[in-house]
């Protein structure tokens, strides 16, 4: 039987004040109306060849390109980027956190976004489906704030420390 694995990419993106961007998903997505970060699965095609940095940091640049508007250039970025997995259904289901860092582009009119800080994405986690982050305070929710640990706003990375040391 073929084991099917899912991979997805997902990057934290911040503004000058150190707020973290999230991406309302579209009507034609699953969980319309949700946030999350922006990002996505590697291509089918790609997912074999993984285990090559450059095409993990390639298809999240992609994602991000395609989602936002943002250009990120991969030659910005070190050879392998740090990434933070978070696990589900079983290990089928694998999802990364790569951290982007602070962004002076903002995002186009590809997507309804925002940028948000620590209470604000609580607000978020515990908001009704169709406005709140994608399945409230489970893994996008541990990744959003994974993310705000790397929050060039020191208060931010503070407590979002203190929450995922509780997590």
């Amino acid at each position: 039987m073929a084991f099917k694995v899912s991979i997805g990419l997902f990057g934290a993106i911040f503004n000058s004040e150190g707020k973290l961007l999230i991406k309302r998903r579209g009507a034609n997505e699953s969980l319309p109306g949700d946030w999350d970060l922006p990002g996505g699965g590697i291509e089918e095609e790609h997912v074999k060849q993984c285990l090559d940095e450059t095409i993990v940091l390639q298809e999240l640049l992609r994602e991000v390109r395609e989602e936002t508007g943002i250009i990120l250039d991969c030659k910005n970025f070190p050879k392998m980027p740090a990434m933070y997995p978070a696990v589900i259904a079983g290990g089928s289901d694998w999802a990364f956190l790569i951290n982007l860092g602070k962004v002076d582009q903002a995002p186009g009119p590809e997507c309804e976004y925002k940028f948000v800080d620590i209470d604000e994405l609580e607000k978020l986690a515990e908001g009704p489906a169709g406005n709140r982050i994608v399945s409230g305070k489970k893994r996008m929710y541990r990744l959003c704030m994974k993310a705000l640990t790397f929050s060039p706003n020191q208060e931010y990375s503070e407590k979002a420390e203190l929450i995922m040391r509780q997590l």
